[in-house]
């Protein structure tokens, strides 16, 4: 096989979706929340932390969701392009399926949940539609891997906390093990187009790529969510700027440090384009 060969899981079955929402659990893991430690958290009731938790989640439960659909687009366009019999197709094949359990099985946690889903902002939506015409290139798997491996990285923990509602356990738990090989595959893909493109589509695939991260790691999280235990949206990210930029290094750690040994991240331009995502490691954003 061509390093696609997996274990599935079906999301409509191997999550036990007619039992109740454990409304008195988190649905992930307190540290990993923008607000947790400080001033406005320790305001918060222990009912209050937990609604935050629920909103939180469900907006980044909506943003992977959305994107990875969105991603899934240029699997279908790759495996079109490549003649539906070659292995190449039957690896973009093997993606869509799996960003397509990804969008499946959040979509079904965010409805579990009875919130509704958290949309991105109209000129943000606008931006991440572009995602659809992505060229097929090193860029359009290093996006899959910014959306889905930082996703990974922030839900880390979340497993083994006895404190999280079963439904989100359970669910990160099968999104990790089908991921593992999903992951490989892209960086083995990213690799592959950085060498046979030449300079002039290695720059552009790097350029597209900044851009594409200063829009994907900025709407995980919708300002909104702080409403819900009655702080205002300026608030909120005020209160969080701090817990959010340290989190943002840290869940983009892995990826960023593969894309710069992948040299995605080479270029003046690129370069200044990626400090402002606040990805980096501080000494680079100094």
């Amino acid at each position: 096989m061509t390093g696609t060969a997996r274990v599935h899981y079906d999301p409509h079955v191997d999550i036990d979706w007619e039992s109740p929402w454990q409304v008195d659990l988190f649905a992930m893991p307190p540290e990993s929340l923008s607000l947790y430690g400080t001033r406005c958290w320790k305001a918060l009731s222990a009912e209050q932390r937990r609604t935050l938790a629920l909103h939180e989640a469900v907006s980044m439960w909506s943003t992977v969701a959305y994107l990875s659909a969105i991603l899934t687009g240029n699997q279908l366009r790759r495996a079109a392009e490549e003649g539906l019999n070659s292995p190449a197709s039957r690896a973009a094949l093997e993606e869509v399926a799996g960003g397509s359990r990804t969008t499946i099985t959040f979509g079904r946690l965010i409805r579990a949940t009875s919130l509704p889903p958290y949309r991105p902002p109209v000129g943000t939506a606008t931006a991440v539609k572009l995602l659809s015409f992505l060229p097929l290139g090193a860029a359009s798997h290093a996006a899959t891997l910014l959306v889905e491996e930082t996703f990974a990285s922030t839900m880390a923990g979340t497993v083994a906390d006895a404190g999280v509602e079963p439904h989100v356990r359970q669910a990160v738990k099968i999104h990790d093990l089908d991921c593992a090989s999903r992951f490989r595959f892209a960086r083995s893909e990213v690799i592959a187009a950085q060498n046979k493109s030449n300079r002039i589509v290695r720059a552009y695939n790097r350029l597209l790529l900044s851009i594409l991260a200063n829009v994907i790691l900025r709407i995980t999280i919708s300002p909104a969510v702080y409403r819900s235990v009655g702080l205002s949206s300026t608030r909120g990210l005020l209160g969080s700027r701090k817990n959010r930029a340290d989190a943002r290094r840290r869940n983009t750690a892995s990826v960023v440090e593969f894309l710069d040994s992948a040299a995605m991240l080479d270029g003046v331009l690129t370069a200044r384009l990626w400090k402002f995502t606040g990805a980096l490691p501080q000494e680079e954003n100094s």
